[in-house]
């Protein structure tokens, strides 16, 4: 930073600058730099095309795919584009909540063209996968007409539906990782832990919820652009209280029976999505709207935007199969720090119990069967 302010930015000045100012302005200029990197650090896509094939082509998809949700809710327009807004919310809080609170710090994200928040958030996930998840559910289970208590929990079910598949191919590629060694914390399914399900569930299910709850006593029934301030404030309180009720869902069900009775986390997941689905379909059995069921010899158009952004996205998963390979892949980027391996660090429940897991990746002793050091100029581990 010396060499390019005296090259390019003092040698011009009419004016000579003491070295107090020097220090001062180099200062500055380094803190700024530093900060911006922080916030957004940029790759060469040719590299990821290189070294992670599969996940350049994951962004570009999820890039397409948010395209075609943004495309829906401005043909839409009203509240479908508040919805969107409040997603993106949803994604910036959740994502940054995640990487703050050490209890929770558990996974690390490929790294992107763009990874922001001290490249811990690839621009896919803001712009990708909340959207793809969330709004498409949210709009497909606004065509059942559910009662507000059943609209929460469809969503939810229909979010964990778009993102098992990903969730599975995604770990298996190193587009996420997940590195914990200890099984009292989290068990997992294809490597995915089941906990990612009850996630995106809880969650999604929690800001249909508080949207609907603010929209009941802030917004009329009726959309009115006019109270645009009244629209916003709504996404905005689920948006940001969507990951403290999914939260709250979590302490109500998996950790009172996981981490006092020991159950596994396949069992409570399995039981809390069911108790969703017993819930959807009670509710779209009795289901009174007219509007709900499709009028006998009536044609609607049923394929739009959303529809093909679920065929775009399933047939991403089933080419994948057939054409990558994982052992081509070099992961680089931010990961768990690589440390001592009996070092443990608490993780406080929200039942009150304390639980340890490992703070650093053993390098010589590690349980994860997706990754390997075989890259490594020394060979593997």
């Amino acid at each position: 930073m010396d060499f390019i302010l005296d090259q390019y930015v003092f040698n011009y000045l009419p004016f000579n600058v003491s070295e107090a100012w020097r220090k001062s302005i180099t200062d500055r200029a380094v803190n700024l730099v530093v900060n911006a990197d922080w916030w957004c650090k940029a790759q060469d896509p040719r590299k990821i095309i290189d070294n992670h094939t599969s996940f350049f082509a994951a962004e570009i998809v999820f890039f397409f795919l948010c395209a075609l949700t943004f495309i829906h809710a401005w043909r839409k327009g009203g509240r479908y584009l508040y919805v969107w807004i409040g997603i993106l919310i949803h994604a910036l809080n959740v994502e940054n909540l995640c990487y703050w609170i050490p209890d929770l710090d558990n996974f690390w994200q490929a790294q992107g063209i763009l990874t922001f928040f001290g490249m811990r958030a690839p621009l896919y996930i803001l712009l990708g996968i909340y959207h793809m998840f969330d709004y498409t559910a949210y709009v497909f289970v606004r065509r059942m007409r559910l009662p507000w208590w059943a609209e929460g929990p469809a969503v939810g079910l229909g979010a964990v539906m778009l993102d098992m598949p990903y969730d599975i191919m995604g770990i298996k590629l190193l587009w996420w990782t997940w590195h914990d060694t200890d099984p009292n914390l989290y068990d997992r399914m294809y490597w995915v832990p089941w906990n990612s399900y009850y996630f995106h569930a809880s969650f999604a299910c929690s800001f249909v919820w508080i949207l609907t709850l603010a929209r009941k006593f802030l917004v009329p029934r009726e959309y009115d652009w006019k109270l645009f301030i009244r629209e916003f404030i709504c996404v905005f309180l689920a948006g940001t209280g969507a990951f403290w009720l999914g939260t709250l869902q979590f302490g109500l069900l998996y950790h009172p029976m996981h981490d006092y009775l020991k159950v596994h986390s396949e069992i409570t997941t399995c039981i809390f999505l069911a108790t969703y689905a017993v819930i959807v379909y009670v509710a779209d059995r009795q289901n009174k709207d007219p509007l709900a069921r499709p009028l006998r010899g009536v044609r609607r158009y049923w394929f739009d935007e959303l529809a093909l952004a679920v065929c775009v996205h399933y047939l991403f998963y089933m080419v994948l199969v057939l054409v990558a390979d994982p052992l081509n892949i070099v992961a680089e980027g931010l990961h768990q720090p690589i440390g001592p391996c009996h070092l443990k660090q608490s993780v406080l429940t929200p039942s009150g119990l304390v639980l340890t897991k490992d703070k650093y990746l053993c390098p010589t002793r590690y349980d994860e069967k997706m990754f390997d050091f075989h890259c490594l100029p020394e060979g593997p581990t």
